[in-house]
C-alpha cells in the first residue's frame, strides 16, 4: 500500500509537469475549409472569427453561435494572410494569386483586388499575368490603429502602404530584407511599423523599425523571432533559452534582457499577460504561464502544420487553424483551472 501511494504521488508530479492532457477535446471544431487553414484569429471587437487558406477563401464565423456567418471568394491561389481593420467594417486578405483584396465585413463584398505588381506598379481593374521568376505573393497585412493606411508585405521583400480612404498606393517601404518570408506590424500607438523578414538559410532574420510620421527607418534589428510589443515603447524579442531581448522601438537599439517561458516557433500572449501560447508549425499546441514558465496544457493535433494559435480579446477563447481544414475553440478556464 505504501509503494502504490508513492507511485501514485510520482506520477500525479509527472502528469502535473508536463501539463494538462494532450487530446483535450475542444470546446468547438469549426468545419468548412476544404484544404488546410492557414491561420484564424479574432476581429478586434471579439464578435467574428477570421479564418484563411489553402482552398484561395477567407471566411466569417459568428463567435456567439460558432456558425459560418459567409465566404469570401475571389482569390485564385492560397490565402496566406489577412487583417481586420480596428472598426471591424473591412477585412484584407493577401494570396499566392500576387494580389490583395478588400472585404466588406457586412455584405462580404469585393471593394478592391490590387495585383502586386514588378517595379512597385500598382494596377487595378484586370489583372495581368506575371512572369513565375517574379516573387510578389502577398504573405502578410496589417492595418494602422486609426484605420487610414494598410500595409501588404510581398515576396519581393517590399511593404506597400495603401491608403484606405483613397484607395491608392502611398508609398513603398523597401527595408532591404534578407529573406522574401515577410510580415508587417504597427505598434499599438501607431506611432511605428515593423517589417521583418525570417531567416534564410544563410543569414539571419531582420526586423526594421519606420516611424509612421513620413515612414522613415529609424533602426535595424538582425536577429530572429517573434516579437512583443510593450507600454513603454520597446519591443522583445524572443532570442531561445527563457531570453527575451527588449530594444528600443526610436532607434532599435538594445535596452536589456528579461527571462520567458521557453518555446520553439511562433507565441501569442493572452490579453492579460499571464500566459503564452505556442506553436511550432508541427502538430503540437503548448500554454504556459509567463510567471512560472510551467507548462499547464498541452494538445498534440493528427497532422503537422499549425502555425498558430490566438486569444480572443477578452480571453475567453484560444483558437487555432489544422491543416485539416478546422479550426478548433477551446475555452482557456478549462485548459487553466488547478489540478
Amino acid at each position: 500500500m505504501k509503494y502504490s501511494l508513492i507511485i501514485l504521488f510520482i506520477l500525479t508530479l509527472f502528469l502535473h509537469s508536463c501539463g494538462q492532457e494532450s487530446n483535450a477535446k475542444p470546446y468547438k471544431v469549426l468545419k468548412g475549409h476544404k484544404h488546410k487553414v492557414q491561420n484564424a484569429f479574432f476581429s478586434p471587437n471579439g464578435k467574428f472569427i477570421v479564418s484563411h487558406g489553402w482552398d484561395n477563401t477567407v471566411k466569417i464565423w459568428d463567435v456567439e453561435t460558432f456558425s459560418e456567418i459567409r465566404t469570401l471568394t475571389g482569390h485564385t491561389d492560397q490565402v496566406w494572410g489577412a487583417a481586420v481593420s480596428p472598426d471591424n467594417k473591412l477585412i484584407a486578405s493577401g494570396s499566392m494569386d500576387r494580389s490583395f483584396i478588400i472585404w466588406d465585413v457586412e455584405t462580404g463584398e469585393k471593394l478592391h483586388q490590387v495585383k502586386i505588381t514588378p517595379y512597385n506598379a500598382i494596377i487595378k481593374g484586370e489583372i495581368p499575368e506575371l512572369d513565375d521568376e517574379i516573387q510578389n505573393s502577398v504573405y502578410k497585412l496589417a492595418f494602422s490603429p486609426d484605420g487610414k493606411t494598410l500595409a501588404v508585405a510581398s515576396a519581393d521583400k517590399l511593404v506597400r502602404l495603401w491608403d484606405v480612404e483613397q484607395s491608392v498606393l502611398i508609398d513603398s517601404l523597401d527595408g532591404q530584407h534578407t529573406s522574401n518570408w515577410m510580415w508587417v506590424s504597427y505598434s499599438p500607438d501607431g506611432r511605428y511599423l515593423i517589417t521583418g523578414s525570417g531567416p534564410s538559410s544563410h543569414k539571419e532574420g531582420m526586423k526594421v523599425i519606420w516611424e509612421t510620421e513620413t515612414y522613415k527607418q529609424v533602426g535595424r534589428i538582425v536577429q530572429s523571432g517573434d516579437l512583443l510589443f510593450t507600454d513603454n515603447n520597446q519591443i522583445g524579442i524572443y532570442s531561445g533559452n527563457s531570453n527575451m531581448r527588449y530594444y528600443n522601438l526610436s532607434n532599435g537599439e538594445f535596452v536589456y534582457n528579461k527571462t520567458f517561458p521557453d518555446f520553439n516557433g511562433n507565441f501569442t500572449l493572452s490579453p492579460d499577460k499571464k500566459f503564452i501560447a505556442c506553436c511550432n508549425e508541427d502538430s503540437y499546441i503548448v500554454l504556459k504561464n509567463v510567471s512560472t514558465h510551467e507548462v499547464v496544457w498541452t494538445y498534440k493535433n493528427k497532422l503537422l502544420e499549425i502555425h498558430s494559435a490566438h486569444f480572443s480579446p477578452d480571453g475567453k477563447y484560444l483558437i487555432a487553424g489544422t491543416p485539416e481544414g478546422t479550426i478548433l475553440v477551446w475555452k482557456v478556464e478549462m485548459l487553466i483551472k488547478p489540478w
